[in-house]
């Protein structure tokens, strides 16, 4: 009797946990299908901002300043002071030129001035002399002439006799100061001629001077030393470089614009250049030329682009490119442009409104690729869904997974 109740109780028990266990498994299904009804997506707040369209123009980069250093004349090198690479500041002294035949000749140059010098002296004395001498025989050729007066006067009187009336007539003439007065004209001339050789002299002595000086071939610029064909105890020519100093503390891409997009550019206007084999970021340029012509040969207007580079990881002849915003917005309403579907030729967007997706129509604008700006039937702070939109029903319960 036992056995029987204690079966009895065994069959019960069963009953109850397959009814428990029954009713869990219908709870668990039921939970997992209304979880399956909600939509998982991806969301954005919008909000007003800036957007443009943006061409890319290629270019290369070039030196700010390229400048080939060239003796003043031809002479042997005694001493090389730079080396490829190096950085040199203007007037700094690349090389020294032998200096020994320079030298001589300054000494000839001042020995020539010297002499000249003297020369200037000798004549300025005969100038003087040749004046005093003019002057006492302007004073005698005076006196004669008051003697002749009065030796006139006498004769007419018949106080003195015709002969020496015509030796008073004689001493009054003109001859001798007419000679010391030509003496005084040639000893100016020679003075002259004395100071114009001086003048070449001394032209001759600062010329000597400034080739001392051009034995020292200096860096007309700063900048880094690209070429240096010169050798100590070798000839250096005043015909061919000796050395190349490019300045890339500065440097500018060199592009060509299009008509259409030319008059789009202004001179100090900042743009964005890109140099992937320098530079990993974009960094800020600024157009500082724009051709006034076009090139005959390509149609297309030369622009420079000047940029920084004070580091000197931007190299000449590398590639390059700005971006110009051909079209532009400011302050409008944007949207992810994947957030927008095509729907029968119609642009619709869905939000986020109380976990549930809401179908929105929008008009569109300015359409950069990635944003687009929205015109119409959205307004500041609408939630839009980004990802997930293509799996969505206007109504149709949403769980937001990421984004704000």
């Amino acid at each position: 009797m036992k056995k029987k109740v204690a079966a009895s109780l065994l069959v019960i028990g069963l009953i109850v946990v397959l009814i428990v266990v029954g009713g869990s498994r219908n709870r668990t299904q039921e939970t997992v299908g209304v979880e399956e009804d909600y939509v998982p997506v991806e969301i954005e707040t919008i909000s007003k901002d800036t957007i443009a369209n943006t061409s890319a123009l290629n270019g290369r980069i070039y030196a700010n300043e390229e400048v080939m250093v060239m003796p003043q004349m031809p002479g042997i090198v005694s001493r090389v002071n730079v080396k490829l690479g190096d950085y040199v500041t203007k007037d700094q002294v690349l090389f020294v030129m032998d200096q020994k035949d320079v030298n001589r000749g300054i000494e000839q140059a001042g020995h020539s001035v010297d002499l000249a010098e003297r020369g200037v002296d000798q004549a300025e004395n005969a100038m003087k002399s040749a004046e005093i001498q003019y002057q006492s025989t302007k004073e005698r050729h005076e006196d004669a002439l008051s003697t002749l007066e009065r030796m006139r006067a006498l004769y007419e009187a018949g106080a003195v006799p015709k002969t020496q009336l015509e030796q008073a007539e004689l001493a009054a003439s003109t001859t001798q100061l007419d000679a010391a007065e030509a003496q005084v004209k040639q000893a100016e001339i020679g003075y002259q001629q004395a100071l114009n050789q001086l003048s070449q002299a001394q032209s001759g002595y600062e010329q000597a001077k400034s080739n001392l000086d051009n034995t020292l071939v200096k860096a007309p610029v700063s900048g880094v030393v690209t070429s240096l064909t010169v050798v100590e105890g070798q000839l250096a020519s005043n015909a061919q470089p000796a050395a190349t100093i490019v300045d890339m503390d500065e440097v500018y891409l060199q592009v060509n614009v299009a008509e259409n997009m030319v008059n789009r550019l202004q001179k100090q206007q900042e743009v964005s250049v890109s140099i992937p084999s320098a530079l990993s970021e974009d960094v800020v340029g600024t157009i500082d030329y724009i051709s006034p012509a076009v090139d005959q040969r390509t149609q297309l207007y030369l622009v420079k682009v000047y940029i920084p580079n004070q580091d000197h990881v931007i190299k000449p002849g590398m590639s390059g490119a700005m971006s110009v915003d051909t079209e532009s917005r400011q302050d409008v309403l944007v949207v992810r442009r994947s957030a927008v579907l095509d729907r029968d030729r119609e642009m619709i967007v869905y939000l986020v409104e109380e976990d549930k997706a809401v179908e929105r129509r929008v008009t569109l604008g300015l359409d950069i690729g990635l944003y687009v700006e929205v015109v119409e039937g959205l307004e500041e702070g609408d939630v839009v869904i980004t990802r997930g939109q293509h799996y969505v029903a206007d109504g149709q319960m949403v769980k937001v997974v990421r984004g704000e």
